[in-house]
């Protein structure tokens, strides 16, 4: 014969490939599941990330500024927390008004109402 595989032996193999190639496929879908099933236990147990506002604190609904803080530490937060331009405007409001928006602080620490404060203030006009 001038073939160098028998008979049986193409035959054999003929009969082992598909196996042998069932069995990689099965194989590689087994690790492409497992892979699926932890990355979906990593995205499911990782708690969502937390916005960073200085000493203030977050709550789902509203962002507040930590309650009891002295004016100092009421000041830092609130550069922290609040929007630049809010920052700005705080900034240019008088001392008095100042004080007036950390009593308000006092009363309701959100800083969307303490932004909406400072606007106030800011656009009031003076004597």
């Amino acid at each position: 014969m001038s073939s160098a595989l028998s008979r049986p032996a193409i035959l054999a193999l003929g009969l082992l490939l598909p196996l042998l190639v069932r069995a990689d496929d099965a194989y590689l879908r087994e690790i492409e599941d497992e892979a699926k099933r932890q990355a979906t236990m990593v995205t499911i147990t990782q708690p969502p990330p937390q916005p960073v506002l200085g000493p203030a604190s977050a709550t789902p609904a509203t962002e507040r500024l930590a309650p009891g803080l002295d004016r100092p530490a009421f000041d830092q937060a609130l550069r922290a927390g609040l929007a630049k331009d809010r920052w700005a405007a705080f900034q240019r409001l008088t001392p008095r008004d100042q004080q007036q928006v950390y009593e308000f602080y006092r009363t309701d620490s959100r800083l969307a109402t303490l932004g909406e404060q400072i606007v106030r203030l800011g656009t009031a006009k003076k004597p």
